[in-house]
């Protein structure tokens, strides 16, 4: 590890690493390898790995991992429940301990032992309010984090946080897109934009409705990961939903962290039944004009960060499009058809003239 009088000077080498990385790609896997990589290699740590919280689970997933043997990343899954150094990271806290042999609390000390991992921080990855993952640093010896090294190991845990979420958000717009151009069919385009939103964001389901001629009403036009009993629960009369209708007048997205205790959220009964905890509600907007609204839906407590917002009104204007291309494409369709019916006539008029 470096002295104090040079840490300043090796943090600086370190960060400039990693701006490097990040200009140079957006994948996702090579972005967070050379981060970790930078740490590890510049600072003097033995390893570091990041792990991102998968919310429908519970479980902290692998993202990238630096200086771990393959065994030591085999051990197991990493349970939020059941790891109290982690669960404090997602409270809020940077967590650092000195000896792991010490620790009684520690998931796999065995493992940890035989990879000759002896001190730990971790700091949790945040974005806005919410922690979405953990980056952990390993030294070889037991080892007292200082001041400073916390202070820098968490703003590069929020830089890699902020990083993953716009290169998560850049490849699922981009896989999106190409999707929905792969065909003109309205239903195959719905499920298809649906399929990829709920992936990417790793919820629970997501809906399509559309309003209708009159606008009073919105009805289902393509839904995904939801129950037909929930599909059934009743209609969606504009007047009745002021969830709706702020989404509809306000042309702005709703976000429903609590669906049980939010007053303008319809059928919450059906909604607790279903497993629903939250909701976003972006407008489907072509052009000026609100054509319906799209509607994503968490199995877990989920404050939806604004690059998710984003991502979820960008495909949903993406659906809007998608829909007045294929309207577009079956009324040319129509009109083809019948002025190849007018001259088939025309020809046999003229051949018996």
């Amino acid at each position: 590890m470096p002295d104090q009088n040079d840490l300043f000077q090796k943090q600086v080498q370190a960060g400039l690493r990693i701006a490097e990385a990040m200009n140079a790609t957006q994948d996702r896997a090579t972005l967070l390898r050379e981060m970790l990589a930078a740490i590890v290699d510049t600072l003097g740590y033995k390893a570091a790995s990041l792990r991102m919280l998968d919310p429908e689970k519970g479980l902290l997933e692998l993202a990238a991992a630096y200086g771990l043997s393959d065994e030591y990343l085999k051990k197991g899954g990493v349970d939020l429940a059941h790891s109290p150094m982690d669960q404090q990271a997602f409270a809020g806290q940077i967590v650092a301990i000195r000896d792991l042999q010490a620790e009684p609390n520690l998931q796999y000390p065995q493992a940890a032992e035989r990879e000759g991992l002896r001190a730990v921080l971790v700091v949790p990855l945040r974005l806005g309010q919410r922690t979405v993952g953990a980056l952990r640093v390993y030294t070889d010896r037991p080892h007292d984090f200082s001041v400073e090294e916390k202070a820098f190991l968490a703003g590069i845990a929020n830089l890699a946080a902020r990083s993953i979420a716009n290169a998560e958000l850049y490849h699922a717009f981009r896989a999106i897109a190409r999707e929905v151009n792969s065909t003109l069919e309205v239903k195959q385009v719905l499920r298809k934009l649906l399929v990829n939103l709920i992936g990417e964001l790793n919820v629970k389901g997501a809906a399509v409705r559309l309003l209708g001629p009159r606008g009073r009403r919105l009805h289902l036009a393509a839904a995904e990961g939801l129950s037909q009993t929930y599909l059934d629960k009743g209609e969606i009369r504009i007047a009745d939903s002021p969830i709706d209708r702020r989404v509809l007048d306000e042309k702005a997205p709703v976000v429903l962290y609590d669906v049980a205790s939010e007053p303008g959220f319809q059928y919450p009964e059906a909604a607790q039944r279903e497993g629903i905890r939250s909701a976003l509600a972006v407008p489907l907007r072509l052009h000026d004009t609100i054509v319906g609204v799209l509607r994503v839906y968490s199995a877990q407590p989920h404050r939806f960060t604004s690059e998710e917002i984003a991502l979820v009104e960008a495909v949903a204007d993406l659906g809007a499009i998608a829909l007045d291309n294929a309207r577009l494409h079956e009324t040319l369709r129509e009109k083809y058809e019948a002025a190849r019916e007018d001259w088939a006539g025309w020809y046999r008029y003229l051949s018996f003239s």
